[in-house]
């Protein structure tokens, strides 16, 4: 009579039947603020340590969680970039801040952290190609990129800050505190009561319009 084998423990890595994505297809459906490595390996059936053959610790997995919803949001954009700089910069923004929008609870993990990442930033390519070939220089190129991610991130966070019930917190502490003072700062109560949206479509298209505006003076002029 043969002696029953002891039930066999998945091994790691490889070894256990991971790779990255079925890490992330486990991980997707779990709330960033409830997400442990260990809960993603039991929902896998594996030892934690088994992860970290892919993935080294909660912050990474985090990160690998918010670029695969922005990737996978930004799959489903048909881009036209036009023939101008102006053309990239705008089609290039209205894609980026709309799909930190609807990666929501995963904007603030939100970074490139790998180099097959890099396939995201292909408008920003064209959109520094076509400023460079329209004679501006390096310094301003590169600082006016930074503006224009700097502006659609911000919106993001701030739209998805503005869509929870009850409206944004700083405004709504602003409208509180000059309900309690009673007087003075008129043109501010007349802002805060006239309760513009800030946070939408029509804010976007200000603030694009008003950064091309600006862009477009610092543009090298003809002899």
């Amino acid at each position: 009579m043969s002696t029953p084998k002891a039930p066999s423990r998945r091994g790691r890595g490889a070894r256990a039947g991971l790779d990255l994505e079925v890490i992330l297809g486990a991980a997707r459906g779990i709330d960033p603020d409830a997400l442990t490595m260990q809960g993603v390996a039991t929902a896998l059936g594996v030892d934690r340590k088994a992860l970290n053959h892919h993935v080294t610790d909660r912050e990474s997995l985090l990160e690998l969680l918010a670029i695969d919803a922005f990737r996978r949001r930004v799959d489903l954009d048909d881009r036209d970039l036009g023939t101008t700089w102006q053309d990239a910069c705008r089609a290039y923004a209205e894609s980026l801040w709309r799909s930190l929008v609807d990666i929501g609870q995963w904007l603030p993990y939100f970074r490139f952290t790998n180099p097959r990442d890099l396939v995201i930033a292909e408008p920003a390519e064209v959109i520094a190609e076509r400023m460079l070939a329209a004679g501006f220089d390096t310094v301003t190129v590169s600082r006016a990129m930074h503006l224009l991610v700097t502006i659609c991130r911000g919106f993001a966070q701030d739209a998805v800050t503005g869509s929870r019930s009850g409206g944004h917190p700083q405004i709504e502490d602003l409208r509180a505190a000059l309900a309690v003072e009673r007087a003075g700062y008129p043109a501010l109560r007349s802002l805060v009561d006239a309760r513009v949206d800030n946070f939408g479509a029509a804010q976007f298209a200000f603030d694009l319009d008003t950064f091309l505006a600006g862009i477009e003076r610092l543009a090298p002029r003809e002899s």
